[in-house]
């Protein structure tokens, strides 16, 4: 499963082993500048919409991109049962191919309460 720390200059998720052959990286950082929204996701499952890129097991686990065709790109990696902390992001500020990061965490709502927006 991704871990999410919140680094020095904003959000890092890194992803382990086969998980980054479906989201073709080994880390995706966030900077702080770069957050419009935090949102704590409580069945994260069904929140990845639209065409995709990489893993699918119905219902239980989504790692890769979602949202493709949309309008607003996902990088994602949840699973059933595991709340998720969605961020959305300014894309051009980040520098990063996507709109959103959508991440399972069992401390996701500390992560969530520490991303807050008076304090990003």
């Amino acid at each position: 499963m991704a871990t999410i720390d919140i680094a020095d200059g904003g959000v890092r998720v890194r992803f382990p082993g086969w998980e980054r052959l479906a989201v073709w990286r080994e880390e995706a950082v966030v900077p702080r500048a770069a957050i419009r929204a935090v949102e704590l996701v409580d069945a994260p499952v069904g929140r990845a919409r639209g065409g995709r890129a990489g893993v699918l097991v119905s219902g239980v686990l989504k790692v890769g991109y979602w949202g493709l065709g949309t309008g607003v790109r996902q990088l994602v990696s949840v699973r059933r049962g595991v709340p998720a902390l969605r961020i959305a992001i300014d894309r051009e500020t980040a520098g990063l191919p996507f709109d959103e990061v959508l991440v399972s965490a069992r401390n996701a709502a500390e992560l969530a309460g520490a991303l807050v927006p008076s304090n990003v």
